[in-house]
């Protein structure tokens, strides 16, 4: 079952919410997302597989070309597809476009209906969306207040077909560690640098081990923060390193609930001039490759 939406409709807030756990990294900046990532949901009745993918758009280069065939590929074999829209936002370009790449059955999600002044106000949107595609059903929710997920859930549910589950029990999704790993201080760093450096940032991890220390083996991780300009890398260290250390800190706290260890992580920023063009680089970063 596979999201599909304009960017910053909320996809990764609503996998994070449904599943109670945070799989995909959450931001305020549109195309947080760069690759399609599996959620996994048991329920007493069934298992549920959401597929989160980056937003659709019209970008240039070849890491927007990369996104948009990682949304394709999110969607090929699927069940059902449900197109998430955001109800503060007009419709536009792109969501015509998350709307050509969808075949029935689709649910639309009327997203942040919170922000509405009234339940009402979300007929006219229904209606836009409704001239331009048959869904078989149309559900307002709210990811960020977890409003009306249960319903979700069920109408879901019984839209899927019957068959055995595809993963074990317990598991949360496809993501390997070091991939869940590079999203959280992906995630910290365009938090904390806000406008200045998101579209152009990428992490990797490039080392893991273990080391002695007083209170036993301790992990050490060591992730590498590629941006494209030297400006960009004054901002992600900081004066006297403060931002980085932020990052660090932010960072590290969030890796160790997420992998149930005590960890050291070392990081540090490297300039690579038009890492978005690379298409090696591109792939690099997506773990399961």
């Amino acid at each position: 079952m596979t999201l599909v939406g304009r960017p910053n409709t909320g996809k990764s807030t609503l996998i994070n919410a449904l599943l109670g756990a945070r799989i995909a990294a959450v931001t305020p900046h549109p195309q947080t997302t760069r690759t399609h990532l599996l959620g996994i949901l048991d329920l007493p009745d069934g298992q549920i597989v959401f597929v989160d993918t980056p937003g659709v758009h019209r970008g240039r280069g070849y890491l927007s070309r990369a996104m948009l065939r990682s949304v394709h590929a999110g969607l090929e074999g699927r069940d059902l597809a449900l197109l998430l829209a955001d109800v503060s936002r007009p419709f536009g370009a792109e969501d015509d476009l998350a709307l050509s790449l969808l075949r029935p059955p689709v649910f639309l999600v009327l997203n942040k209906v919170d922000l509405l002044p009234n339940p009402e106000a979300t007929l006219p949107i229904i209606a836009r969306y409704r001239e331009r595609f048959e869904f078989q059903e149309v559900i307002a929710v709210s990811a960020l207040r977890r409003w009306n997920l249960d319903a979700l859930i069920k109408l879901v549910l019984a839209a899927l077909p019957a068959g055995p589950p595809y993963f074990e029990p317990g598991t949360r999704t496809d993501q390997p560690e070091h991939f869940q790993v590079s999203e959280i201080i992906r995630e910290q760093a365009m938090l904390l640098t806000r406008e200045e450096v998101p579209h152009t940032l990428a992490v990797r991890i490039e080392a893991d081990d273990r080391r002695p220390g007083r209170n036993g083996d301790l992990r050490h991780l060591q992730a590498a923060l590629y941006c494209e300009r030297p400006g960009q890398k004054a901002i992600l260290i900081g004066q006297r390193g403060a931002m980085i250390r932020q990052i660090g800190i932010e960072a590290r706290q969030r890796i160790e609930a997420a992998l149930g260890e005590r960890i050291h992580l070392e990081l540090q920023v490297l300039v690579r001039p038009d890492w978005r063009e690379n298409p090696k680089f591109v792939a690099a970063l997506d773990f399961r490759r």
